[in-house]
């Protein structure tokens, strides 16, 4: 049985589990691997692969300002919002009898000084 450690950084499962198995020659035919992908109770769900993930940053860049002059700053979180929400409504893909389909999740919004007048010079996000 392997974990992932997907959660993290991802350097002490899969990865590490493999380069020991490397170290000593040894190659598997077959594992399980012990993902919590359960729906009711733990262990009610078993699939057949590994669906996998892409993850990147997108940075977008404006102009800061202040609120009360938006005609003279351009806001990189409005400027994100449609870029952000055609991916989220994107039809990727049907998926198949072992997957769902392929879903865009935004999953880190970042942007601003913390002050509430202050329109951002940048905007990123992790999806």
């Amino acid at each position: 049985m392997i974990t992932s450690d997907e959660e993290g950084p991802a350097i002490d499962g899969t990865r590490a589990v493999v380069e020991h198995l490397r170290e000593r020659n040894e190659r598997l035919d077959y594992c399980i691997v012990g993902e919590p992908s359960s729906t009711a109770r733990l262990g009610d769900v078993i699939k057949n692969g590994r669906r996998g993930s892409l993850g990147a940053t997108l940075h977008i860049k404006g102009i800061q300002g202040h609120v009360a002059y938006p005609h003279l700053a351009r806001n990189p979180i409005h400027q994100a919002m449609p870029a952000l929400d055609a991916l989220v409504n994107e039809h990727w893909d049907a998926g198949n009898a072992f997957f769902p389909a392929t879903s865009f999740q935004i999953s880190n919004l970042r942007a601003g000084t913390g002050a509430t007048n202050v329109i951002p010079w940048r905007c990123g996000s992790s999806v």
